[in-house]
C-alpha cells in the first residue's frame, strides 16, 4: 500500500509538531488546526456525510484521549490538539491506535528523561511508599517492632519529600514515534526506528 495525500500531509504535521515541542516546547494552533480542518472538508467531499462522521468521530477520539491527562497537567494542549488533528485525518481507529503505541512510546521516554534528571529512583520510592506505609504502619500497629516504626518513617519522608521542579518531557516525540508506528502498521511497512 502507497502513502497517499493524507499521510503525506500527516508526516509534516508530526515533523514541524517535534520541531516546535523541541524548539519551543509547544505545539502552536497553527499547525493543528488547519489540520483538523482539512481532514473534516476532505473526507466530506470524498465520502459525504459517512466521510464527515468518520473525520470527526477521529477528532473527538483523538482529542478525547489525551483530554483528562491534559487536565491532570500531564501534557499540554498542544499535544491534545495534535492527537485530535491525528484523527481528523485518518480517522477513529487509527488515532486510538497511534495513541496506544504512543503512550508506549511515552512511557519509555519518560523513563529515559527521568534517568537523565536523576529523578527515577526519587520517584520509584514515593510510589513504592504509598503501597508500604499504610503495610508497615498497620505492622507496627500490630506488633510494635521498631523496625517496622523505622520503616514507616522512612517511606513517610519520601511521600513528604517534593522535588523542587518539574521534569518537562516533549510528548510530541512520543506522539512523533507513536503515529510512525502505527502508519507503519496500517500501510504493512516494516517498523524501523
Amino acid at each position: 500500500m502507497s502513502l497517499c495525500l493524507n499521510d503525506y500531509i500527516l508526516l509534516s504535521l508530526l515533523l514541524l509538531s517535534l520541531y516546535f515541542d523541541l524548539t519551543k516546547k509547544k505545539i502552536p494552533n497553527f499547525l493543528t488546526f488547519p489540520v483538523m480542518l482539512w481532514g473534516l472538508f476532505i473526507h466530506s467531499f470524498t465520502g459525504g456525510f459517512a466521510g464527515f462522521q468518520f473525520s470527526l468521530y477521529g477528532l473527538l477520539l483523538g482529542l478525547g484521549l489525551f483530554f483528562i491527562p491534559f487536565v491532570l497537567g500531564g501534557m499540554g494542549g498542544g499535544d491534545v490538539k495534535l492527537l485530535g488533528a491525528i484523527g481528523a485525518l485518518q480517522g477513529a481507529r487509527f488515532v486510538f491506535q497511534a495513541a496506544l503505541f504512543t503512550a508506549l512510546c511515552g512511557g519509555i521516554l519518560a523513563v529515559i528523561y527521568l534517568i537523565y534528571h536523576g529523578r527515577l529512583l526519587g520517584l520509584l520510592k514515593k510510589v513504592l511508599a504509598i503501597v508500604a506505609v499504610p503495610i508497615f504502619t498497620a505492622l507496627y500497629v500490630r506488633f510494635g517492632s521498631p523496625l517496622f516504626n523505622r520503616l514507616v518513617l522512612f517511606f513517610s519522608s519520601a511521600i513528604e519529600q517534593d522535588n523542587d521542579k518539574k521534569v518537562y518531557i516533549p510528548y510530541g516525540v512520543a506522539i512523533f514515534f507513536g503515529t510512525l508506528i502505527a502508519l507503519s502498521s496500517f500501510l504493512n511497512l516494516p517498523v524501523i526506528l
